[in-house]
């Protein structure tokens, strides 16, 4: 049965899968206000999809405002809080549509794969305004920090998601291919039954995963199918025991964390326009030190923890 008053929708909204696996910043801030969000919205009808080009157009709105806020001066300090209020809508929305899939019964993997693809196309052109902006304002020296900060932020996203779906599916009983614990097989046999039913969409954005999860695994190896041993509360205390403080670490390298990075660094251009470079050097520097630190802990990732005779 749904819920059906506000304090029962938001209670639904706020369950979390791991929270192991979640960002701080989206754990303590981001997801509770989605909630209240996807909340508000489960009675509309309007379903998950709805909500993720919502999040498209909020963060294009940012981008645009971004860009006149940098190459044309508009509005002063209140255009980069313009920008960084709807860069930070794209992201709450982003998190509200995975609320509110799970309020409805729980979401599609082509859903999923088209909220990430909005990511990617929430964070590029924000991206891609920053360094030129940058450039335009302080030279190209610094267009190549923000160039080398841009690049390592799609790389924490691919590790850190990757890890995520390999904790998820060493730890939680109930993981599947809604929480990402699927194999590149799997999703190639699903792109191969969209392409016989001739479903143009799920065809573009599968075969958009395919080469996404490609990508991941040059980065961290292992297969995310689900495991037998994951029914054994043994094994999957063990298996936590060993690595949990490495995800938690991890889950610092998140897209939610550096999205708060980038609009909480435009909302501070309202007062320090330096605050564009601080929030390079950042995502470049503590940021690249974090990984590194990740992708050598995390080595045993892919294998179950065996037993201590």
């Amino acid at each position: 049965m749904s819920a059906s008053t506000y304090g029962e929708r938001l209670s639904q909204a706020l369950a979390f899968k791991s929270l192991d696996v979640e960002e701080p910043i989206d754990r303590y801030f981001h997801r509770p206000v989605a909630a209240a969000v996807a909340a508000a919205l489960i009675p509309t009808g309007l379903g998950p999809n709805h909500v993720t080009l919502m999040s498209l157009i909020s963060g294009w709105t940012g981008s645009v405002a971004l860009y006149f806020s940098f190459f044309e001066g508009w509005g002063g300090s209140l255009g980069w809080l313009v920008a960084a209020f709807f860069l930070f809508g794209a992201v709450i929305l982003d998190c509200a549509d995975g609320q509110l899939a799970r309020a409805q019964g729980g979401g599609t993997r082509v859903g999923r794969i088209l909220d990430g693809f909005v990511d990617v196309l929430v964070l590029l052109p924000a991206y891609v305004i920053l360094g030129f902006g940058i450039r335009h304002l302080y030279g190209s020296g610094w267009f190549v920090a923000a160039a080398v900060a841009g690049f390592s932020t799609w790389i924490h996203c691919i590790i850190y998601d990757k890890l995520k779906n390999l904790y998820l599916a060493h730890t939680m009983p109930q993981a599947g291919g809604g929480e990402g614990t699927e194999t590149v097989e799997a999703v190639r046999a699903e792109l191969a039954e969209a392409r016989a039913q001739g479903q143009l969409l799920e065809r573009f954005l599968l075969w958009i995963y395919v080469g996404y999860l490609q990508v991941q695994e040059r980065f961290a190896s292992g297969s995310t199918e689900k495991r037998s041993e994951v029914n054994d509360p043994a094994a999957i205390a063990r298996y936590r025991g060993a690595h949990r403080g490495t995800m938690r670490l991890a889950s610092w390298m998140g897209l939610g964390t550096h999205m708060f990075v980038i609009y909480g660094g435009v909302a501070l251009m309202s007062v320090a326009p330096e605050a564009a470079l601080g929030m390079q050097v950042v995502l470049a520097t503590l940021f690249n030190a974090v990984m590194i630190v990740v992708m050598w802990r995390s080595r045993g990732f892919a294998a179950p923890v065996e037993a201590q005779h």
